[in-house]
């Protein structure tokens, strides 16, 4: 028996699905039920130190594919979401590619499949447009092309018509702006939630926007009034400088904002 490593004891853990491996009557290694069973470890059992390194390792993979299980469970993964989480539990670096390999012989892992439920889920739930969409895909490790390929899902007639949503809701909100400033705000969101600009055009003449003379006028004087009164410190030709720069800023046109200041400035005498 000298020298000999013999399994004396396995012990059951709290943790379903672990045992403890004692050997010559001292606690040796923690092994996964399957490890357990595909080297059929069981008591009186004669291991070498070669057999040994291979069951850790088998068991730390083992280990690694349970936790990638454990987390796919929750929802679709991307490879690099998975390498990623594999690494925050410190599993070593040697053993990840192995275990991706078999999740993605199982199609647990499959990019392509993500890709393209991402895309759905996003388009119907939420009002990005395809730029901002593909660009979450490439942080979560999704190849360009792959990414490219789930996006033809997005037709453009989808887009136009969440586009036209959206649009529509920033009308409302952008209601006390100038005409022009209205426009450009609604076509600056669009961008920024990542439409094209070809579809932006599109969206816009669907939008119909229509330009009141008496809106925009009440508009106007509405805010050339609340500068006015801001600015009445300064005498009366910085005034209307300072007044005319920020009115012209927001949309609205020289001519009309002389107008405007002229009606002021009479009401005011």
């Amino acid at each position: 028996m000298c020298g000999k490593k013999i399994i004396t004891m396995i012990q059951t853990q709290k943790k379903a699905g672990r045992f403890n491996i004692y050997i010559n009557d001292k606690y040796a290694f923690p092994v996964s039920e399957n490890v357990l069973i595909k080297y059929r470890l069981h008591k009186g059992q004669e291991l070498d130190e070669n057999l040994i390194e291979e069951i850790k390792l088998a068991d730390d993979i083992s280990k690694g594919y349970n936790a990638a299980l454990n987390y796919l469970s929750y929802q679709l993964r991307t490879r690099k979401e998975v390498e990623d989480k594999l690494r925050s539990l410190n599993i070593h670096e040697d053993y990840i590619p192995e275990i991706i390999n078999k999740l993605i012989d199982l199609d647990l892992i499959n990019d392509k499949n993500y890709a393209e439920s991402y895309v759905r889920t996003m388009m119907n739930t939420s009002d990005k447009g395809p730029k901002v969409i593909k660009l979450n895909l490439l942080k979560k490790g999704v190849d360009d092309n792959i990414a490219e390929d789930a996006l033809i899902l997005y037709t453009d007639k989808l887009q136009v018509e969440k586009g036209v949503t959206l649009a529509e809701k920033l009308a409302n909100r952008y209601n006390h702006d100038s005409y022009r400033n209205k426009q450009n705000k609604i076509k600056q969101s669009l961008l920024t939630k990542g439409f094209s600009y070809d579809i932006i055009d599109t969206i816009i003449q669907e939008l119909d926007l229509i330009f009141d003379d008496d809106t925009e006028r009440e508009i106007l004087l509405e805010k050339a009034n609340k500068l006015w009164s801001r600015y009445d410190n300064l005498d009366i030709k910085k005034r209307k400088f300072k007044i005319q720069q920020a009115l012209f800023k927001q949309g609205f046109s020289f001519s009309d904002i002389t107008s405007a200041l002229n009606e002021i400035e009479d009401t005011n005498i």
